[in-house]
């Protein structure tokens, strides 16, 4: 008997980091991207008209659940909310908005706002938050009036960030405003309103000068968080002082000024137990001359790129671009600020824009006025390698680029995924994390408590045998060398097929020259007495392992071969079982029929022997009188003895008087004896 077992259904769990909330982007002139299919498609549904902030969310499955420029919010029928105008955002500040799902909920969504004003910043109106709940408006979502515009800062910059916090079951939303940053926690118990506060270098000032369209300067760059949690970077666009413009009334001049000298990078550690920001390491100071906007980490967390504007105050203009660089720093180098290296510059057109992490691994580089992307195309890879290529992603037709890119919950954009696959019940699984990253430990929880101490495994490739058919959520703590995170997956571990024992040889005699007819089904109803399940007979294991050319009179199957192996396949919903065992011919005794008529009558006419000819092919016959004398003698050529002779002294061909004769049977087979008896003619 042979024993092979099989999966009816493989499904590795592709994308099973199930991180799909950033699937779909909106942003500056109805410009979209769709990363369904794990590659970037240029889309153009959108709504959004918005020169720097802007938001969307999906479900967990790639979904479209609604999007915002942070002060109108789109559903995913790209209609505006009913309640969803007026939101205290605007589309004019660097990052004016973020969604983040409430834990533990399937509908409510926190939607956090920062306002800007290109005039005087001063009247902006700080950091807001309003919920979405999807369960209004017939499915399609919308804000719930109690929960509108709730004040939680009474100014801050137009930096905004969101992170997984350190326990997996919430998140922290980060803002920041001169020297402070402003944590709040948000879990399954709702937003704790009393932000952890940080008080770090540099102070950025908001300036008073009375020139309008200067101090929005200091407010604007992007803060991100990197995917491990433990690494905040801070981009400031520029870093002036009140004092350097005093005496300056000329708006442009004080425009250009306020442009072109210089900004701050800012590395930081944080604590995403805690919410704490700390420890200010200046990667770019204002001496640098650079100015910064766009930030963003690599997927494995390794680098860190800023996008860097290079300006000189202009008389006739805001300012004059020399030159704009993408900056990649190692965040594992001993000094990272030294480990700075340019993968890129040009001063082809203005250069400031958002750098967003996609989840084809990606990094996206948004620039004014263009219809396409500039692309960091490895952002893996250290230096040049990186490749930067400029506008290589085409938008659609009526699409353009201005300044942002949407931003996200850092954690939705991990790079990783648990490679595992549904299987029956009784085999050993494998389990791999498949990520660009370096793999410093994987901790596993396989969600199989019945297992005991095999429930978890710190083997960065594990095995493990389910202890039950079911469903199972399999959990894995992922350390790099720049980030910890943590992904799940869904493994079905399907009802095995149930088998019985059998014998693993099926006889039957020989009916003609190596030919014989079996019942298959003898066997095929001892295997298996469910009647959920299947029994399929086949001829190769080959096309019992793909379920084609099977035997379909199974009852009544005629041989190939005097030995022959036959495939059992055992199938139910969703597992099957290959089982063999052997079809084998036999001589079996032959019957003798001793009475011959040969009278024409078709009848008895000849001597019958059944299981003889063709079977016994060399066999010979021999018919004696009862006197001994050797009357008639054949073989498997000349047919039975039909009552004559054909040798010794009555060879006449005519027919022998009635009365009792006798033979002698020669098989002439291996193990077989001659055999002799009576026979009588009538």
């Amino acid at each position: 008997m042979k024993y092979i077992l099989y999966l009816l259904i493989f499904i590795c769990s592709a994308f099973a980091k199930a991180q799909l909330e950033s699937s779909y982007w909106y942003f500056g002139i109805n410009a979209g991207i769709d990363f369904n299919t794990g590659s970037a498609a240029a889309i153009d549904d959108g709504q959004l008209i918005t020169g720097e902030g802007c938001a969307t969310i999906s479900d967990e499955f790639g979904n479209l659940l609604f999007y915002t420029d942070g002060s109108l919010v789109y559903d995913a029928a790209h209609i505006i909310m009913p309640n969803g105008t007026g939101l205290k955002g605007n589309s004019s500040s660097t990052s004016s908005a973020i969604i983040v799902p409430l834990p533990g909920s399937l509908n409510l969504y926190y939607v956090f706002t920062v306002d800007t004003d290109d005039l005087v910043y001063r009247n902006t109106e700080g950091l807001h938050y309003s919920i979405v709940d999807m369960s209004l408006n017939g499915g399609t979502g919308d804000i719930d009036v109690l929960n509108k515009n709730i004040n939680l800062l009474p100014i801050t910059s137009e930096k905004l960030t969101a992170i997984s916090n350190a326990t997996g079951d919430g998140f922290w939303i980060i803002s920041q405003f001169q020297d402070l940053f402003y944590s709040f926690e948000l879990t399954a118990s709702g937003l704790s309103t009393s932000p952890v506060i940080s008080q770090v270098a540099p102070f950025v000032e908001l300036i008073t000068t009375p020139v309008t369209n200067v101090d929005v300067a200091a407010m604007r760059g992007y803060i991100k968080v990197n995917a491990r949690g433990n690494r905040l970077v801070a981009a400031h666009f520029s870093n002036n002082t009140t004092v350097e413009f005093a005496g300056i009334t000329d708006v442009l001049t004080a425009r250009s000024a306020a442009y072109a000298n210089g900004g701050e990078l800012y590395l930081y550690d944080f604590d995403n137990a805690t919410g704490i920001v700390s420890n200010p390491l200046p990667l770019l100071t204002r001496q640098d001359g650079g100015s910064i906007y766009g930030v963003e980490f690599s997927g494995n967390g390794q680098f860190l790129y800023a996008e860097v504007d290079y300006m000189n105050s202009s008389t006739t203009q805001i300012f004059e671009l020399i030159r704009g660089e993408i900056i990649q720093y190692d965040l594992t180098a001993s000094n990272i600020a030294s480990s700075a290296i340019v993968i890129h510059q040009d001063n082809i057109t203005p250069f400031r824009g958002a750098l967003q992490l996609g989840l084809d691994n990606k990094i996206y580089h948004s620039r004014y006025q263009q219809n396409a992307l500039s692309v960091i195309n490895n952002p893996d890879d250290a230096g040049t390698n990186a490749n930067y290529t400029f506008n290589s992603f085409p938008l659609t037709q009526n699409a353009t680029a201005w300044y942002g890119l949407p931003i996200f919950v850092q954690s939705f954009l991990l790079n990783g995924e648990i490679e595992a696959m549904d299987h029956c019940f009784d085999e050993e699984q494998f389990f791999r994390v498949n990520t660009a990253a370096n793999l410093v430990s994987v901790n596993w929880d396989f969600g199989d408590p019945n297992s005991g101490t095999a429930n978890i495994s710190s083997d960065l490739f594990a095995s493990h045998l389910f202890s039950a058919p079911g469903s199972y959520t399999v959990t894995a703590v992922v350390e790099t060398l720049v980030q910890v995170f943590t992904i799940t997956t869904t493994v079905e571990v399907f009802e095995q097929v149930s088998v019985n024992s059998f014998p693993n040889i099926l006889e039957e005699c020989e009916e003609s020259f190596d030919v014989a007819l079996f019942d298959l089904t003898e066997i095929g109803d001892t295997i298996s007495t469910n009647s959920n399940q299947t029994v399929s007979y086949y001829e190769s294991e080959i096309d019992a392992l793909e379920d084609q050319n099977s035997i379909l009179n199974p009852s009544n199957y005629t041989n190939l071969f005097l030995t022959q192996e036959i495939h059992v396949r055992v199938s139910n919903e969703n597992c099957f079982l290959i089982y063999s065992f052997l079809i084998q011919i036999k001589n079996c005794p032959v019957e003798v029929f001793n009475v011959v008529t040969p009278n024409g009558d078709g009848l008895n006419d000849t001597f019958i022997v059944s299981g003889l000819y063709n079977i016994y092919a060399k066999h010979k016959m021999y018919i004696f009188s009862r006197y001994g004398q050797k009357i008639w003698e054949g073989n498997n050529d000349s047919g039975g003895w039909d009552g004559t002779s054909n040798t010794g002294l009555f060879n006449s061909g005519e027919r022998l008087p009635t009365g009792t004769y006798f033979y002698v049977l020669e098989l002439n087979e291996p193990h077989t004896k001659p055999k002799a008896g009576y026979v009588y003619l009538r």
